[in-house]
């Protein structure tokens, strides 16, 4: 819980802010696929995670990124603004 809040909580609202896919290489999709994904840094209510699919050969067929939006509703922009 790197923003110190579950979504549990039932105030918790998330939105994906910007996400993008890059395909590398053929895979079929109803083959097994390992999707792997890291979160290297999350502050002042945004997250970045980083993803990669792989084949059953080992071979990375796709990779992801996504940046996240995370805040409690009805807290005002400033609330939840970064600090320093």
């Amino acid at each position: 819980m790197p923003h110190g809040l579950s979504l549990l909580r039932g105030d918790v609202r998330m939105a994906s802010i910007d996400h993008a896919m890059w395909f590398h290489r053929s895979f079929r999709l109803d083959d097994w696929l390992l999707y792997q994904v890291d979160s290297p840094t999350a502050r002042g209510s945004r997250t970045l995670c980083r993803g990669a699919f792989y084949r059953r050969d080992g071979q990375l067929v796709a990779s992801t990124a996504q940046e996240g939006l995370m805040r409690l509703r009805g807290l005002p922009d400033a609330a939840a603004a970064p600090r320093p």
